[in-house]
C-alpha cells in the first residue's frame, strides 16, 4: 500500500519537475511603435468639373418679417439701475449704437441675497420684431471648392472682459435668492438703417441651376433666413461635366446692400446663464447695497 502511494505522488509531480526554467512562459507589455500614416485634410464639397456654377439672377425678398434675437449682460447695481450693457450676440453689426442707451435706462427690482439687496451681472434677452424692407447683390463672384482642406465657418467669440468690468463687485448668479427683473414690460425701438454686408456662402447648385443647399461661412446671424429665403429663386448656369450639366458645390463670395426697417421689442427675458463677464468674475461675498 505505501508503495503504491509514493508511486501516486511522483506521477503527479512529475509534470512539475519536467518543467525547464527557460521554457517557463512570461506575459510581459512590449510596447511596439506605430507610426501612423499622414493623412492629407480633403475637401468633401469639392468634386472635378469643367466650370463651376456661375450666378445668373439673385433677386433678394422685399418685406421679409422676421424676429431677431439680441443677448446682452446688463450690470443692475443694488438700487436697481443699469450701469453697464455688454452686447454677446447681435443680429447684424452696427445695431448697438441705438440699443445700448435704452437698456441703461431700462429700471429693474435689484436682485436679493440673504434678504439683501445685491449687485448682479444680469443676462438679458431681448426679442425684436421687424422686417427686411429691401436689398441688392452688389457683387457676386462663384469659385470652385479647392480639393485641399475643407471649409471652416467664422466663429463668434464672446466679448474680451474688460478689466473695469471684473472690479465691479457683483454677487454670482448662483447665490443669490432671487434675480433682477424689469419693473415693467420695457418698449425698446432700435431705428432702422442701411448699409453693405460682405457674406460669404457654400452653395449646391443641381443641374437645374437652382439651389439645393446652402453652408453659410461668413453671414451675420440676423440676415441668414433673409438670404435663405431669397437663394431659393436664384438662377445658376449649372457646373460643367465630360457628359453635360451636373450638380457642384461652389464658393459665393460677394457684397450685398441692406435696408432695414425700425426693430420693436417684443419682450425681454431673464436668462439662466451669465456669459460676460464670466463664471470667476464679481465672486466678491458681501457686496455692499447700491455699489
Amino acid at each position: 500500500m505505501r508503495r503504491i502511494t509514493t508511486l501516486a505522488l511522483l506521477v503527479l509531480c512529475t509534470p512539475a519537475l519536467a518543467q525547464k526554467p527557460w521554457e517557463t512562459r512570461v506575459d510581459l507589455p512590449v510596447p511596439v511603435p506605430l507610426e501612423l500614416p499622414a493623412v492629407p485634410p480633403t475637401n468633401p464639397f469639392a468634386a472635378p468639373v469643367l466650370s463651376p456654377p456661375s450666378p445668373l439672377a439673385t433677386p433678394l425678398r422685399e418685406k421679409f418679417a422676421d424676429t431677431f434675437a439680441v443677448l446682452a449682460s446688463a450690470y443692475v447695481n443694488g438700487e436697481g439701475s443699469c450701469r453697464r450693457v455688454v452686447f454677446t450676440r447681435l443680429p447684424w453689426p452696427g445695431i448697438e449704437a441705438g440699443l445700448r442707451q435704452s437698456v441703461l435706462e431700462l429700471s429693474f427690482t435689484p436682485a436679493r441675497a440673504g434678504g439683501t439687496a445685491v449687485p448682479v451681472w444680469l443676462p438679458l434677452a431681448i426679442d425684436f420684431k421687424g422686417r427686411i424692407d429691401e436689398g441688392r447683390v452688389a457683387k457676386l463672384q462663384a469659385t470652385a471648392p479647392d480639393p485641399g482642406p475643407p471649409p471652416v465657418p467664422e466663429t463668434f467669440a464672446l466679448p474680451t472682459p474688460d478689466s473695469r468690468d471684473l472690479e465691479l463687485p457683483a454677487t454670482p448668479l448662483t447665490k443669490v435668492d432671487q434675480p433682477a427683473s424689469p419693473k415693467r414690460p420695457p418698449r425698446i425701438r432700435v431705428d432702422g438703417r442701411a448699409w453693405r454686408q460682405p457674406i460669404r456662402v457654400l452653395a449646391e447648385v443641381g443641374a437645374d441651376g437652382r439651389c439645393q443647399r446652402v453652408v453659410f461661412l461668413a453671414c451675420p446671424e440676423g440676415l441668414r433666413p433673409w438670404l435663405l429665403a431669397s437663394m431659393a429663386a436664384w438662377t445658376f448656369r449649372p457646373a460643367a461635366g465630360k457628359a453635360g450639366p451636373v450638380a457642384a458645390w461652389a464658393y459665393l463670395d460677394g457684397v450685398v446692400e441692406v435696408e432695414v426697417g425700425n426693430l420693436v421689442s417684443e419682450g425681454l427675458r431673464v436668462m439662466r446663464a451669465a456669459a460676460y463677464p464670466g463664471a470667476d468674475a464679481g465672486s466678491a461675498a458681501g457686496p455692499p447695497p447700491g455699489a
